[in-house]
């Protein structure tokens, strides 16, 4: 009977070693690697106690070099190839194969906020129209995962205007940069909010002073849209009239979908 329960045992604990990868140490990684292998690889350091370590993903440049996709997809599911991982450069993604589609599995921005950078404007009235520039440039954190100015006209009205895709609780946050004489900074400035060109509020802050010759301030505002509204922005100064300045392009809105 005991001869029984060992050999149980033993297969057992075949069963569960089958199942396990391991990685042992390899002296000179370099000279058993090689940089063309597109498979997950463990990144090290020859100073282990020091070194950057983790798992790097085999990358292609656009979603275009994905394999499996257009002519090449399957049309039945390749078992042996679901849940393969690919990064996308261009975009940031990791994407996911299942075997007959990719999809998003992660990304390294959050997908609930939009930010734009806002085109250089000018007013000597003490009120302008914000353009909102639909340029994405990540590094620098200009994305648009919210689709807000996706395939939206990048002239006329439409370059003032953020798309609602999704019906919800939106924060939007104006970090606004002003140029412009002293006195136009003597009394507050701000900007106001419009659904679908009806205005919904305004905010006023006092500029600050931060290098000497641009001046800031930083608004935030909360508002309801529905999917198919469209939200713009309007610089406004507390006494109007023939108060004159700049916004300058190192302004910009971040959205946020808070519900």
């Amino acid at each position: 009977m005991m001869k029984k329960y060992i050999f149980c045992l033993f297969l057992f604990l075949i069963n569960i070693y089958s199942a396990q990868v391991n990685f042992t140490g390899i002296p000179n990684p370099d000279s058993n690697a090689s940089g063309a292998d597109q498979v997950m690889m463990y990144i090290t350091n020859t100073s282990e106690a020091t070194g950057v370590k983790g798992f790097g993903l085999p990358a292609v440049e656009t979603d275009s070099d994905l394999p499996y996709t257009g002519a090449s997809a399957p049309s039945t599911r390749i078992e042996a190839l679901r849940g393969m991982l690919l990064f996308v450069k261009n975009t940031g993604q990791t994407m996911v194969f299942d075997g007959l589609v990719w999809s998003k599995a992660f990304e390294v921005e959050s997908d609930n906020i939009s930010r734009f950078q806002i085109n250089s404007v000018a007013t000597t009235s003490g009120s302008a129209v914000l353009p909102i520039n639909s340029l994405i440039d990540k590094p620098n954190f200009l994305a648009d995962p919210l689709r807000l100015k996706t395939n939206v006209a990048t002239t006329g009205a439409n370059l003032n205007r953020l798309y609602i895709r999704q019906s919800g609780l939106y924060r939007i946050n104006l970090n606004l940069n002003f140029t412009g004489p002293a006195g136009s900074f003597s009394n507050r400035l701000g900007a106001s909010l419009y659904v679908n060109d009806v205005l919904r509020c305004q905010l006023l802050e006092n500029t600050v002073n931060y290098d000497g010759t641009n001046r800031k301030i930083n608004l935030d505002f909360s508002v309801y849209a529905v999917q198919g509204q469209y939200i713009s922005l309007e610089t406004i100064s507390e006494i109007g009239g023939t108060t004159s300045y700049t916004v300058t392009n190192n302004s910009y809105v971040t959205v946020e979908k808070v519900l």
